[in-house]
């Protein structure tokens, strides 16, 4: 009919997706093939970094792309020895800018970050601390991005560390998202447990929990802290009180149950009219995520293990009190 566009079928766009994705294969190995032929030379061929350049922005994870740049890098620092510094700075600080991006394209990217961490440890006047505000600047449009956690960590080495405000930087981070493994890792590296800072990090793990109690990242972060020497048996016990308040809140959570399981383990000293029997939870275990029944009945296991080591040993006290003497 005259005046309509004509769809394709779904025949018709693959063969043309398929015919594309020839088209940039080909352009691919063309340019790779280029690039590697280069990389014996005395000098660099600014026409093959060029290129490679244009291949890393379209697929950041070709590290031997990488790997050859490292090449060219080396080669320009040793020719530029001799001369002023200028000349090197200004190379490598076009590849800073190279490297930021390839991470703005592909923010998850090992070969990205690891290359921009390289270039500045053979940088002769590397800026550590613009380094540092741009991992800030990523983790505010990213909090997730465990990557630039992980690179944050390696800019604080060379910074100096300044524990009170990366704490600080912590707290807002996961006080504007709590549904953030990397950023409660990231924590567990920062602080030292001690009897001056159990409780506000029970606190802020335990809203985190009540907040969202099905969200499993803050629960990991709870259990780090539940196994430290330093937590009293009395705030054990309080733990323990308020996860029963949130069972009855949240009866279908299985974090909630297995938290309880947990700081059971811990208060093994307690009276057990005042403890959870652990069989019982984790038969409810198995009835709230059926699709891990294998691993809770494997928890049985232990704990009919430990059953029956408990009662060997009180039958060997016992045995002992009818040995004759001498």
């Amino acid at each position: 009919m005259h005046g309509r566009l004509k769809v394709r079928t779904t025949e018709e766009q693959k063969l043309l997706k398929e015919k594309e994705n020839q088209k940039k294969l080909a352009a691919y190995k063309k340019g790779m093939a280029f690039v590697l032929a280069t990389r014996k030379k005395d000098s660099f061929n600014e026409e093959a970094f060029s290129v490679s350049s244009q291949i890393l922005l379209a697929n950041s994870h070709i590290y031997t792309l990488w790997n050859y740049r490292k090449e060219v890098i080396l080669m320009e620092i040793k020719r530029c020895k001799e001369g002023s510094n200028k000349e090197i700075v200004e190379f490598l600080e076009k590849e800073l800018d190279f490297t930021e991006q390839c991470i703005l394209s592909s923010p998850k990217c090992y070969s990205s970050w690891h290359h921009r961490y390289w270039v500045l440890e053979n940088h002769p006047e590397p800026n550590w601390e613009k380094e540092f505000q741009l991992c800030s600047k990523y983790l505010i449009v990213d909090d997730r991005n465990f990557h630039c956690w992980d690179y944050r960590r390696l800019i604080l080495n060379k910074t100096g560390l300044n524990l009170e405000k990366e704490l600080e930087f912590s707290t807002e981070r996961l006080n504007a998202n709590f549904s953030n493994y990397s950023s409660w890792h990231y924590r567990s590296t920062l602080r030292i447990l001690d009897v001056n800072s159990l409780d506000e990090e029970l606190n802020l793990v335990q809203n985190a929990v009540f907040t969202d109690p099905y969200d499993s990242s803050a629960w990991f972060y709870f259990r780090w802290i539940l196994n430290h020497r330093e937590i009293l048996k009395e705030k054990r016990e309080q733990v323990l009180r308020s996860l029963k308040e949130l069972e009855e809140l949240e009866p279908g959570c299985k974090w909630v149950l297995m938290a309880k399981f947990w700081v059971n383990e811990t208060l093994s000293g307690m009276k057990k009219e005042k403890r959870d029997d652990p069989e019982c939870m984790i038969h409810k275990l198995i009835e709230l995520d059926p699709l891990r029944k294998k691993r809770y009945f494997d928890s049985l296991g232990q704990i009919d293990k430990l059953h029956a080591m408990a009662l060997e040993s009180t039958l060997i006290s016992i045995s002992y009190l009818f040995l004759p003497y001498g």
